[in-house]
């Protein structure tokens, strides 16, 4: 086939991002933060409280996890997808061919949603709390009020994140201030409140706070049939909450926006500021609220926790952390299943798989965002085969892309790797003969090695000068094609009521902060701080609707 009609009859969801499309690291900042600093991490707070660690097990095992994910973020996925411009889900017929491809879209897509439906479920309990709507306790939905909520919820989540790339992140980018504010009252405005609930005192130094978290919130108890996880099991559980997006290769999808390799340490703003900070706040947060209410902290939901010690704000941080949770979510199953379906445009596909994804929403179940994120290493075992043929293969001898050279619609190397991490998956689910914090170690290792080998005996170490020589012009006929096509720009920079809104917002943001320390200091009771805080927020979101509407109009000005 000539190249140029190659090129031309190649689906716009096989496109390399075009080099006008590319993004400063300041999108990725608001990205990463938007979408880790989320509704999943109010759950997983409450998970870690009843893990029966210590402080010291969880403040050092959660940094040294996160540090893993960072640097699994920034050296394996970062490179590749900036090498390729392309999502995981666009780049797999290059690697594991045709059939593989379409498997794994499938079985990818169908994991992920789950994951967006907890985001719109969770954002949903704030708006339970509001209207009263009983707390769901069963794995299906108990109440008419409840699924109503959820279904006008996900209709606006999804109008969101039909927009793609650039909605999803520019909305991200504005709410990421505000929610990181949410989770410093926690530690301001929640620890007094523990203190004295718990008859503790005063907190007036760090070694007060690290006494009292060790002693009411990750207080060591036996769990799990009498048995305390410890922090090989904290430092393991923070390394693989995020295993499908960093050693599984998914974040391929938004890193191919990235204008440097680099970026992929932006992932640290995720991992320590929406995971290590945000994980340890929603302890302190879930610890404080069992106790206020008099009631086992499984039997709340984030709705319940937040409004219990910040009122009303805490459940507006529930509502957009849960939003900003689902929004990436649906971007990523939307974009691989538009690989299944090429015919429908990225908005039709957003909208379907929307609507599924907030029906899936209405079972409470969709909550357990741990084991959720857990079960997705199914999907891991195929980042490992990719990560293996991109980076390691040039540096052994091997050829990169051998399969697509022999012109074969299945890897079958890659099929036979991927069904035996899936085969050791299903034992571990079944005996469950380790900690299922640990499955995703051999569930990387096992497909990683059998696919160099079986890779080696099936072509990977032939030569293949020619189709070599057609693939890179291919390549780079297609970006030049890319590059060529009309793409809607606007002017980066805003003038005058954007700059000052947003500067306004900041001051909210501020006097958050100081309504904090001055209950923290016995200034004002509880009642008065919440009411204070939702004035904050109100005024903070009222700030960011007047920014976003000039934004907007200067946008529409400048095309």
């Amino acid at each position: 086939m000539d190249i140029m009609h190659r090129v031309t009859n190649t689906p716009k969801s096989d496109w390399p991002v075009a080099t006008q499309e590319l993004s400063g690291a300041g999108r990725f900042f608001g990205l990463y933060g938007g979408e880790h600093i989320a509704a999943t991490e109010f759950v997983i707070g409450a998970t870690l409280v009843q893990y029966g660690c210590s402080a010291s097990d969880i403040l050092i095992g959660l940094a040294i996890g996160n540090l893993l994910a960072t640097l699994s973020f920034a050296l394996l996925c970062a490179p590749i997808a900036f090498d390729t411009r392309l999502s995981l889900y666009s780049y797999l017929s290059r690697v594991v061919g045709k059939s593989v491809q379409k498997l794994y879209n499938l079985i990818f897509g169908i994991g992920f949603a789950a994951l967006g439906a907890t985001g719109i479920c969770v954002s949903a309990t704030a708006i339970r709390r509001i209207l009263n709507v009983p707390i769901q306790h069963e794995w299906y939905p108990t109440s008419i009020g409840f699924i109503i909520i959820v279904l006008l919820l996900g209709a606006l989540v999804v109008s969101v994140a039909a927009n793609g790339f650039k909605g999803v992140s520019r909305f991200a980018t504005k709410c990421v201030p505000w929610m990181m504010i949410i989770f410093v009252l926690a530690y301001i405005c929640v620890l007094p409140m523990l203190a004295e609930r718990t008859g503790y005192g005063s907190v007036h130094s760090l070694k007060d706070m690290f006494n009292l978290l060790d002693q009411h919130v990750w207080a060591p108890h036996a769990v799990e049939g009498g048995k305390a996880l410890g922090i090989w099991h904290v430092i393991a559980f923070a390394w693989t909450i995020n295993v499908a997006l960093h050693l599984g290769l998914n974040d391929m999808a938004v890193l191919r926006y990235a204008k440097s390799k680099n970026y992929g340490y932006i992932s640290a703003v995720g991992m320590f500021v929406g995971h290590y900070f945000a994980w340890i706040g929603a302890g302190i947060l879930g610890a404080t609220a069992a106790l206020l209410l008099n009631t086992d902290l499984s039997l709340l939901d984030s709705g319940e926790v937040t409004f219990a010690v910040l009122g009303y704000a805490g459940l507006l941080g529930v509502l957009i952390a849960g939003w900003t949770t689902a929004n990436p979510t649906i971007y990523r199953v939307t974009l691989s299943f538009n690989n299944l379906f090429p015919k429908f445009t990225y908005k039709q596909m957003a909208y379907i798989t929307g609507t599924v994804i907030t029906i899936a929403a209405c079972f409470p179940c969709v909550q357990a965002a741990d084991s959720v994120l857990t079960y997705l290493g199914l999907v891991e075992g195929i980042g490992a085969i990719v990560i293996a043929e991109h980076l390691l293969f040039p540096k052994i001898g091997f050829t990169r892309y051998w399969n697509l050279y022999k012109k074969d619609a299945t890897n079958w190397a890659a099929l036979i790797s991927w069904g035996i991490s899936l085969l050791f998956f299903v034992i571990m689910l079944i005996y469950r003969p380790i900690h299922q914090n640990f499955w995703f170690i051999p569930n990387f290792f096992i497909p990683f090695f059998c696919y160099i080998i079986l890779a080696g005996l099936m072509g990977a170490k032939k030569k293949y000068p020619k189709e070599e020589q057609e693939e890179k012009e291919y390549e780079k006929q297609l970006q030049e094609y890319v590059d060529s096509q009309p793409i809607e720009t606007v002017k980066s920079t805003f003038f005058g009521p954007v700059k000052l809104a947003t500067y306004a917002s900041y001051l909210m943001l501020i006097a958050m902060v100081v309504v904090g320390l001055i209950y923290a200091g016995h200034g004002m009771t509880a009642d008065a701080m919440k009411t204070a805080e939702l004035i904050l927020t109100f005024c903070f979101f009222i700030c960011i609707i007047i920014s976003f509407i000039f934004e907007t109009y200067y946008m529409k000005k400048n095309k």
